[in-house]
């Protein structure tokens, strides 16, 4: 079984890591004072705050799944929790049609494409 970012195995039980836990605690602030995801990985960058991948750099990916996990209410809150997925259902560029399907605002199309 893998762990979510900010948690460890101590013996048989699973706890709160501190130091990680401070970080998931950064990026919930960071979001919810209007940061975006790409803010929060240069930020993330700056600190020298490895991924839970190990890498240097954090992906957009990364921090959005972190944001979306209901696995981070012990450590942020459920109101910080919550806050934040108003935060990103707001933020969020799909629009939805009159059946519910989810689907861009906006279609593009190629200019390489001729009309007919």
């Amino acid at each position: 079984m893998k762990l979510p970012y900010g948690y460890v195995l101590n013996g048989e039980k699973v706890v709160i890591h501190e130091e990680r836990a401070d970080t998931i605690r950064s990026i919930f602030e960071y979001y919810l004072a209007g940061a975006s995801l790409g803010k929060i990985v240069d930020m993330l960058l700056t600190k020298g705050i490895l991924s839970p991948t190990g890498n240097p750099k954090w992906t957009r990916a990364a921090v959005d799944k972190l944001l979306a996990n209901k696995k981070y209410v012990p450590i942020v809150g459920m109101e910080a929790y919550l806050d934040a997925q108003f935060e990103r259902d707001h933020r969020c560029n799909v629009d939805y049609d009159k059946a519910g399907h989810p689907r861009k605002a906006t279609r593009y199309r190629s200019p390489a494409l001729k009309t007919r």
